[in-house]
């Protein structure tokens, strides 16, 4: 699915995206309500990438016994939940608009 509905809306419109897809609430407007629905995917890759970054970071931090292996664990940590907070977001958007 492409950000082909998102691409064409303007700073103002893209900042309702965002709102409407992370609260979860549609917006009276469908052309938002599209947009936030393509975002989705996209917004939960990207937090994926970052996780399995993390990941492979904090273990080559553990196997080398570095100080700073505590902090990337729990940065991991912190990015396991928000990628299960975009996921969450992720339905209920799709939920909330019907379009999907």
């Amino acid at each position: 699915m492409a950000l082909r509905t998102y691409r064409d809306c303007t700073l103002r419109e893209k900042r309702d995206v965002l709102r409407v897809f992370w609260s979860g609430r549609p917006d009276e407007r469908t052309r938002i309500n599209q947009a936030a629905k393509e975002y989705a995917p996209y917004a939960l890759c990207f937090i994926g990438i970052i996780c399995v970054e993390l990941l492979i970071i904090t273990a080559l931090l553990a196997a080398d016994a570095s100080d700073w292996a505590g902090l990337s664990s729990a940065s991991t940590v912190l990015v396991l939940w928000c990628a299960g907070w975009t996921e969450m977001c992720r339905r209920r958007i799709v939920v909330a608009v019907g379009l999907g």
